[in-house]
């Protein structure tokens, strides 16, 4: 789900006379990426309102960072920065309502909720009236024990038939509907008087949708629901995903929604929220006030009929009617009578009353399912028949006055509207995580379980997204060229089917790695067709492109590294050298100009390589290893500079010579190896001098300088040699395993502190050149390596850092390996910032449960693309291509957890051990900045630009792609735009949009965001602080009907009529979606995209 880009799965839902139909994208924390003046007074208590707020904004002023638009204002005076972070709208966070909670409040291990007594609640002379929505719904995960075809065949196909049926036959029934995947393989296997059926059933307004952390997914959802179905989603309906990102929130705003729905949070702080009358909130951003939502926060465990009446467990368990022939129940509760109604309404009566008294407003929810249910024809009678007479019976008893009904998600919150003074609930900020369910549970486990999967899902976002944003370019070209585009609907469809295999991943047992071993391979699969379809998709719009549309044919172009199976890594493909030449084609897919060097495998080393300005480069030749000590007398692995436009292709071509005439080849030194074979006829320079054992290890460049450990080779220290403190700081990088005998694949659960991975004294390599140099460490389980390029731009002051682990061929049995970094940054204990779904950063502090620091799993926290620790001046920024779980247990420390092997369950629904690892790539950036401000940042904080232009090259990599064939009648380069987007804004998605239905291409949609950041540390990049220019994205504009919608393009903005493609102005912190539509070719926009 969030994961956290947090995790996705495809939903949708409805209501039958209230059939909801829901969309849903789970991506449990993983799943995207400011600066400013104002503090604000801190909360003490959730009862701040938002009149309250509104009021003392009123004398605060603005808060959000402005970016003038008057092009000649100096660059300094461009940017209003904050150098207070404190609470800046008098919310309350997360963070002070953590330190305020009793998270010792339990009996049996079980958080108490602090109810009041029956008597109260139930029989006081003060009742108000109670109105009670009972919910029918089913929770049908896209593969969890089973796989999406399994769980289709044998239980989703018999619900939803059910469902047509007796919806119909029971005017009064109501059912909310999940999970789009599911109901679209439905969809398609039902004749045109059922879909009718369904679209008579389905209520406008009633639409509801769940998590989702990738706007591309949630898209994908809201397009096929208002082509196929007619409805647009306004609700969020989100109980499953273990925590939530307080990024989702902002996300579902922008696509238009309106109110929320919350389930898995650590019950402890449900207790203290209802201490402060906080269960329905507003969830407010840190850094604006004007995308605030309503949520509701259900207040057990678990959303199970079982469990959701009330307080009492083992009572709620008596109103669950279901009895399938054939199935072993421990208790089979008897049928409603005239006889046993009178007792059994009383008792629910009472736990609905005693439910209510948690909230402030008088209208409880009541979901009436579980996992799977109504997938026997029978059952839809069972719960509807018997709850009939209970209704019949509680609301016959003038003296309970309450009001009990079938409803749906949306008859619940107009109610609770129109009942409630809604503007007196109080306003939030922050995150919930991590869960918990119970003492001893943290699950905080899931943010690094089957890390190869999360990894191989990144591959497929940034190919998907790379493919999707050229193929939207050879669309609007081909029309520029006046061209057929062969692949404009054929493609899209393609692409289409790769994001639905990537966004079913997403999924929140499925991106957490909480599924089953055969329902992994399943998402693998799945994930490795996503993977070549953009592959494909990618190869053959860049091929009509760098034709200039005069070459339609199949391309010939293949990737410089690929994946020949779902199970394995991405392999170096070697490119075999013609004299005629090879070309290297590279796509930059993002919107800032590119200077990086670039490596690739070879089996020539005398080679010329020209860039199409027909100039030779010069080039670094690298060992390829074959062995620990021995080097490939036949491979050698070339580095050369790329320069690469924004959203630029550039080729070039490689061929044989007689020798390398501009080839430099690298030195080697070596450490704890007895021999190193080199082949004679590689010039490699070894240096037997500092191949010396016990020697100082060091690499650098004209901007910082890195120290190693001299007997294992690791990180030790780094210096900056152009500006901040030369004295530099120390940063002692190792790896350390937890063992366990109770983690699961939800929960981690160590044995106690880690102790070393590393027993064995490694084998060192130090590779240096003129372009880059490395420090390679080999070890039996684990290779190391850190790259310094020599570049004097931004790509030059970071680490880069590449670890492959294996736990698969190993004794690693329960154990769980982590990267620590011991520093000399003096942050409070246990502080630091991780970002939220890669868009915002939230600070991170040692869990107030955990008052005598022993409790280790507590302070886990997602790590999705970035995290860093900060003190007065100095910040360590640690970027990650992959999503893991990090904590920073002491003063100076930051970890992330690599892989787990996990040979136990934890209980929590899937209890077979994760032993299928593999071996697994792990990428990060090491990124030290110092401030010309103070850092007191107090509960949020934003990168530098720096930063934020890394992160992004980091995770929207450049596509890499070569061929052996003959490129006549090819340009050597496309560059759509003249020049970078500005300072902080990027093109995070452009799609071609097609009718589901009909087929016919709508249009294109364009997603930007411009990034907040902090402005007090020097910058390196160079971009332009300006409004955003869309007219440069577009080839010609005189034909383009261009509006702004909201995120999944299916509402047209007010703002639309007031639109200057030469200058949109864009606020730190905004995303916007516009659809652009050829006048040409559709004149009825309205009617079929936007609603």
């Amino acid at each position: 789900m969030t994961i956290f880009r947090l995790h996705s799965r495809v939903n949708r839902v409805w209501a039958v006379r209230g059939l909801c139909l829901t969309l849903v994208f789970y991506i449990v924390g993983y799943v995207m990426r400011m600066s400013s003046d104002v503090g604000g007074v801190q909360s003490r208590s959730l009862l701040k309102t938002r009149d309250f707020q509104k009021a003392k904004l009123e004398n605060v002023g603005t808060s959000s960072i402005t970016i003038r638009t008057v092009a000649t204002t100096k660059k300094q005076d461009l940017l209003e920065c904050r150098s207070d972070f404190s609470d800046p709208y008098n919310t309350t966070t997360t963070l002070d309502l953590a330190e305020r909670t009793y998270f010792d409040d339990l009996i049996d291990g079980q958080y108490v909720l602090p109810h009041k007594p029956v008597n109260e609640a139930a029989y006081s002379d003060n009742l108000e009236p109670l109105t009670v929505i009972i919910m029918p719904f089913t929770h049908v995960d896209p593969g969890w024990l089973q796989t999406l075809d399994e769980y289709y065949m044998f239980s989703v196909r018999n619900i939803l038939d059910g469902m047509v049926r007796k919806l119909v036959f029971y005017p009064e029934l109501t059912f909310i509907w999940a999970e789009i995947v599911f109901f679209s393989m439905w969809w398609n296997e039902q004749n045109k008087e059922i879909k009718q059926n369904v679209r008579d059933l389905v209520k406008q307004d009633e639409a509801s949708t769940s998590y989702t952390s990738v706007i591309d997914q949630q898209t994908e959802g809201h397009q096929w629901l208002l082509d196929n179905v007619g409805v647009t989603p306004n609700n969020s309906w989100s109980v499953d995903p273990f925590g939530h990102s307080g990024t989702m929130p902002y996300i579902w705003k922008l696509a238009g929604m309106k109110n929320m729905v919350i389930n898995r949070i650590h019950q402890g702080t449900k207790a203290q929220m209802i201490r402060e009358n906080g269960l329905d909130f507003y969830w407010r951003q840190f850094w604006t006030q004007d995308a605030d939502i309503f949520c509701h926060c259900m207040p057990y465990e678990v959303y199970s009929l079982k469990s959701n009446c009330g307080p009492d467990r083992k009572i709620c368990e008596r109103f669950d009617f279901q009895h399938v022939e054939g199935v072993f129940y421990e208790k089979i509760n008897p049928e409603i009578d005239n006889i046993n109604v009178v007792n059994l309404s009383r008792l629910l009566y009472e736990q609905y009353r005693m439910k209510s008294s948690l909230f402030k407003h008088n209208t409880v929810l009541v979901p009436l399912g579980d996992d799977f249910r109504y997938d026997h024809m029978n059952e839809w009678d069972q719960q509807y028949v018997n709850y009939k007479k209970l209704m019949e019976y509680m609301n016959s008893k003038p003296e309970w006055k309450i009001h009990v009904k079938f409803g749906t998600l949306n008859d619940f919150l107009n109610t609770v509207y129109k009942h409630s003074d809604t503007s007196k609930f109080p306003i939030i900020s922050g995150d919930f995580f991590p869960y918990s369910d119970r003492k001893s549970g943290y699950w905080t486990g899931y943010f690094t379980t089957r890390v190869f999967d999360k990894t191989f899902s990144r591959d497929v976002e940034s190919r998907l997204r790379a493919a999707e944003i050229m193929h939207s370019f050879a669309s609007t070209y081909s029309k520029h060229w006046n061209r057929k585009y062969a692949g404009l609907v054929s493609l899209a469809r393609q692409l289409t089917s790769a994001r639905q295999n990537y966004g079913l991943f997403l999924h929140h047992d499925a991106i957490t790695g909480t599924e089953r071993q055969n329902v992994a391979m399943d998402y693998e699969q799945r994930l490795f067709s996503a993977y070549n379809i953009a592959g494909k998709v990618l190869t053959e719009a860049t091929h009509f492109v760098l034709s200039r549309g005069k070459n339609s044919g199949p391309s010939n172009m293949k990737f410089l590294t690929s994946r020949k199976d779902s199970i394995h890594l991405a392999q170096h493909n070697l490119v075999k050298l013609f004299e005629e030449g090879s070309k290297i084609v590279i796509y930059n897919p993002t919107g800032q100009f590119r200077s990086e060097f670039v490596g690739i495998t070879f089996d020539q080393y005398a080679i010329e390589i020209i860039d199409s300005k027909n100039r030779s480069l010069v080039y670094q030749l690298n060992p390829v290893f074959s062995s620990n000590e021995k080097v490939s007398k036949s491979l050698v692995e070339v580095w050369f500079l790329t320069e690469i436009a924004p959203f630029g292709v550039e080729t070039y071509t490689v061929r044989k010579t007689s020798r390398p005439h501009k080839g430099q080849w690298a030195s080697i030194s070596v450490r704890n190896m007895k021999n190193l074979v080199l082949p004679s006829k590689l010039k490699f320079k070894f240096k037997p001098e500092l191949s010396v054992d016990g020697m100082p290890i060091s690499i650098q460049n004209e901007h910082m300088a890195a120290y190693f450990n001299e007997n294992y080779g690791f990180l030790n220290r780094v210096k900056q040699l152009s500006g901040g403190d030369e004295t530099g700081i120390d940063i002692d990088l190792s790896f350390v395993q937890y063992t366990s005998s109770a983690s699961g694949a939800y929960t981690f659960v160590p044995d106690g502190p880690a102790i070393p991975f590393i027993n064995t004294v490694p084998n060192i390599r130090i590779i240096e050149g003129p372009y880059l140099s490395e420090v390679q460490v080999v070890c039996p389980t684990i290779y190391h390596r850190i790259k310094l390029y020599k570049h004097k731009g931004l790509v030059g002051t970071q680490l880069h850092i590449d670890n492959t682990l294996d736990m698969a061929s190993h004794d690693m049995a329960s154990r769980e390996v982590a990267m620590r970094l011991q520093t000399s940054i003096q942050n409070e204990k246990g502080t630091f910032f991780t970002d939220q779904n890669g868009f915002q950063y939230i600070r991170r502090k040692r869990h107030p449960s955990d008052k005598i620091r022993q409790h280790i799993e507590r302070n886990f926290y997602p790590l999705t693309t970035m995290a860093f620790m900060q003190d007065d001046l100095r910040r360590l920024t640690l970027h990650s291509a992959q999503p893991h779980g990090v904590a920073s247990l002491e003063s100076g420390w930051l970890e992330v957890m690599l892989d787990r092997h996990i040979f136990f369950g934890d209980g929590r629904g899937m209890d077979d051990p994760v032993i299928d690892n593999k071996i697994t790539e792990t990428s990060f950036i090491l990124q030290l900045e110092y401030s010309e401000k103070p850092l007191s940042d107090e509960y949020y904080s934003f990168p530098s630009l720096d930063s934020t232009v890394m992160n992004g090259f980091l995770n929207k990599p450049l596509q890499r792609m070569f061929t052996t064939m003959s490129l006549t009648g090819f340009g050597s380069n496309f560059q759509p735009v003249k020049s970078d987007l500005p300072c902080g804004i990027s093109l995070e998605s452009a799609k071609v949009l097609y009718n589901y239905v009909s087929g016919a291409v709508k249009g294109i949609g364009l997603i930007l965001h411009r990034h907040g950041f902090r402005c007090s540390f020097r910058s390196k990049s160079d971009c332009e602080y300006t409004n955003l220019n869309l007219e440069t994205l577009l080839p010609d504009t005189n034909n383009l009907d261009i509006k702004e919608t909201t995120i999944n393009f299916v509402q047209e903005k007010s703002s639309s009529r007031y639109l200057t493609l030469s200058s949109i102005e864009m606020k730190p912190m905004e995303i916007k979606a516009f659809f652009v539509q050829d006048t040409t070719l559709n004149k009825h926009l309205n009617k079929t995209i936007l609603h």
